[in-house]
């Protein structure tokens, strides 16, 4: 019907205001074309009806050709593997958001495969948060999801029910991990001590003679207002992975603690594992703040000593101790099978030792302490060792032979070139030196500067080194220059500065003029790469790190180039590399202290540089960086997730199996059923499928994100029903309960409280 077809086709769209005589006709011509609406709008109906039913034809059956159903299961098992290994979830922790978890919810093949690969539950992060205490000043928490003023009952008994979840959690990575080995990630605090001790530590800079003094502050009861705690989901959760112990393969204990002992301590089932309970244990790192429960004559007490036997594990070969309080010598570390250690230190390091004229008998790991270390470990590959700031003077030592150290790392000094006489290391190929230290500390024992000692370095080993770092401000321009001038190989360069990390004060320092610390502008640049002769008679010196392939400039403070010299240094040696002339430049790390607004990489195209496989990381001072990556990938997505759409028997199958295992979280797959461990999978299987491998990968992992998407959505429908449900019966009611803590007076009820404590998710 056409608009012209009606009597009133001159008045539409117009002010016409119809007379009596006409209503009629206009109701009747409106009734009759709603009545043909209605049923154009039932034919529409009807035609989606089988337009969707056509497509959801067409769409099963186009999912019987998903190359990831015809993948046998040694090989999918393979790429979950391999999803659970992809950056983005090397550090996922254990929830219902889980990649291993996300996958046992797709279909029901998936579920069972994930539940019979042991290897996909073997990594159990467990990150306690840390219970909210009361303390002279008020109320204060470590965790940025407690508030300080909501009820500090209801949030420990939230802790409380946090570390049961937790522990739930744990047993169920436990038991689906079957009998493989274990890597263990435990960040906790002890939360339990009936007297609360604060202590610090005070050191006058400007007074160096003078020792440090201890301040103890004992809170009275009165004053220690938290409540007690409950902790034997903590206790029970430190004995369910200490009973694991023999299966430890990889551990990182961070805890830490208030006690003067350990002996009432929850972690004393760690402390006290013998070398015999971890038979398998190949990388540790531990190490326990007891910064707040240290005193000087009963430090011992604390681990790390003497006494903590797992130290001694048979296959123990990499070793990361935190600062500590004992004599590392009298630690029973099996030192002549290391081949990886890392050590922070002491933790009474600035002890009037320390300090020119000191007379105290505090420890300080020097150079002849680092010396005697390195002596007993002479399988060494990689080393990284923490200093005490300006040490002794080295006396007489003899030769330690490092024949396999390929990277040493020593911080807060640089030893000089009696340390570096005594050391042999033929294979070393990464110097790290950051020495984060203001050089206007008074030093009368340092007989050679910063400078200095990093040319004696770089005179010993430059010529093998292919990775370095150091610090700028530490330096002069000559120096810098003659330090550059000593890297012919190196391919990783990072440029530190004082800026960059925690620096002392500046102090006085006499009369002493300071030099000029060396800068990052545009004429360290052009060292870099090659000039046209500009007709002036300045000489110019060999090209710096012909073989550079990624370069960091110092993060704050030292650099002074604009951001039109970084596209020239970059543009240059791209060309360089082309000509075959230089090595390929991949990787440019830089912070500028005012805004950029240019696009590089697009600069650099315009340009015709090659920008292929060039990461450029640029960030402003304060504002964040952005990592702008100019890598074409080449692939082809499969969006797959809807061709694996399950069958209604799959999915009453896997309904049926979740709502069994929410009842029972410890149920696992049937034991007699077949395991898929890494060392008994088809590896060979995947030979014709290498070039496809990232795309598979890829596919994989678009199943779980779409997966966890529909989680998050029935989770938040679920919460949006569960908040109308109370609604309606607050509504009821007519009023909220609130409660009081005691001695505390009346607080707000917890569904007033706008920061929650963080929560698992349930059992997966």
């Amino acid at each position: 019907m056409s608009v012209k077809d009606t009597p009133f086709f001159e008045h539409l769209d117009t002010n016409y205001a119809p007379t009596e005589e006409e209503l009629p006709a206009l109701r009747n011509i409106i009734q009759g074309n709603e009545e043909i609406l209605t049923d154009l709008d039932a034919q529409i109906r009807a035609l989606t009806d089988v337009r969707n039913a056509r497509a959801d034809f067409v769409q099963r059956h186009f999912a019987l050709l998903s190359p990831l159903k015809r993948l046998t299961d040694d090989v999918l098992s393979i790429l979950f593997l391999a999803l659970l290994d992809h950056p983005d979830n090397r550090h996922a922790k254990m929830s219902n958001a889980h990649p291993a978890v996300v996958l046992s919810h797709v279909c029901r093949r998936w579920r069972q495969l994930a539940l019979d690969t042991a290897s996909l539950w073997t990594t159990l992060r467990i990150h306690l948060p840390v219970l909210p205490q009361v303390y002279p000043y008020g109320a204060r928490s470590a965790n940025p999801h407690m508030a300080a003023h909501s009820p500090l009952v209801e949030l420990t008994r939230r802790w409380e029910k946090e570390v049961e979840k937790i522990l739930t959690m744990t047993s169920v990575w436990l038991e689906r991990s079957k009998e493989c080995t274990l890597t263990i990630d435990l960040l906790a605090t002890d939360v339990t001590s009936q007297e609360r001790i604060l202590s610090t530590l005070t050191i006058d800079l400007h007074a160096p003679n003078v020792a440090p003094q201890f301040h103890t502050h004992h809170l009275t009861a009165v004053e220690d207002m938290s409540p007690k705690a409950d902790t034997s989901g903590l206790t029970a959760l430190i004995e369910a992975i200490c009973d694991a112990s023999r299966r430890w393969k990889v551990a990182t204990l961070r805890l830490s603690t208030t006690r003067f002992t350990s002996i009432d301590s929850p972690f004393r089932r760690i402390f006290t594992l013998a070398e015999d309970d971890v038979p398998l244990l190949q990388d540790l790192t531990f190490s326990v703040d007891a910064s707040f429960g240290i005193h000087p004559e009963e430090e011992s007490l604390i681990p790390p000593h003497r006494e903590t036997g797992m130290l001694g594990g048979r296959s123990l070969h990499s070793v990361s101790l935190g600062t500590i309080c004992v004599d590392i010598n009298t630690l029973p570390i099996r030192w002549e099978q290391l081949t990886d250690i890392q050590f922070n230190g002491y933790i009474h390091a600035y002890t009037p030792d320390v300090f020119p004229g000191g007379t105290g008998h505090g420890l300080s790991f020097d150079c002849t302490q680092a010396l005697n270390l390195l002596r007993l470990c002479p399988r060494l590959v990689n080393c990284d060792l923490s200093l005490v700031p300006y040490s002794r003077p080295l006396e007489s030592f003899g030769t330690v032979s490092l024949p396999h150290l390929k990277s040493l790392t020593l911080r807060y000094s640089v030893p000089g070139m009696k340390f570096i006489s005594c050391l042999q290391a033929p294979s070393l190929r990464k110097l790290v030196l950051p020495n984060f230290l203001d050089t206007g500390i008074p030093n009368e024992h340092a007989a050679e500067s910063p400078e200095s000692s990093l040319i004696a370095w770089l005179e010993a080993y430059g010529h093998q080194l292919t990775e370095i770092q150091f610090n700028v401000s530490s330096l002069t321009p000559a120096g810098l220059r003659s330090v550059m001038n000593l890297l012919p190989h190196i391919k990783t360069l990072r440029l530190d500065h004082n800026g960059d990390g925690a620096s002392f004060p500046p102090t006085p320092n006499g009369d002493q003029v300071l030099p000029m610390p060396a800068m990052v502008d545009e004429l360290f640049l052009g060292q870099f790469i090659e000039r046209e002769d500009q007709g002036n008679d300045e000489p110019r010196g060999p090209l710096w790190c012909p073989l550079l392939e990624s370069i960091r400039f110092p993060r704050r403070g030292g650099t002074t180039f604009t951001e039109q010299d970084l596209l020239e240094f970059v543009a240059a040696r791209r060309r360089m590399h082309s000509e075959g002339k230089a090595g390929q430049l991949r990787e440019v790390t830089v912070m500028f202290g005012i805004l950029q607004e240019g696009d590089l990489m697009a600069q650099l195209e315009e340009m015709g540089i090659d920008v292929e496989g060039l990461t450029l990381e640029v960030s402003m001072l304060g504002l964040g960086g952005s990592r702008i990556d100019g890598t074409r990938i080449f692939s082809q997505s499969l969006k797959c997730y809807h061709d694996m759409q399950p069958s209604s028997e799959d999915l009453k199958s896997t309904n049926a199996e979740t709502s069994r295992e929410e009842k029972d979280p410890r149920r696992v797959a049937d034991p007699a059923k077949q395991i898929y461990h890494p060392g008994i999978l088809a590896l060979h299987a995947l030979v014709p499928l290498r070039p496809l491998l990232p795309e598979l990968v890829a596919t994989v992992q678009e199943v779980v994100n779409e997966r966890h998407e529909q989680n998050e959505e029935e989770k938040r429908i679920k919460e949006e029903k569960r908040r109308k449900k109370k609604e309606r019966k607050v509504k009821k009611t007519g009023k909220k309960g609130k409660r009081g803590v005691h001695g505390l007076g009346t607080t707000a009820s917890p569904e007033a409280t706008s920061i929650e404590l963080p929560t698992s998710e349930t059992v997966p």
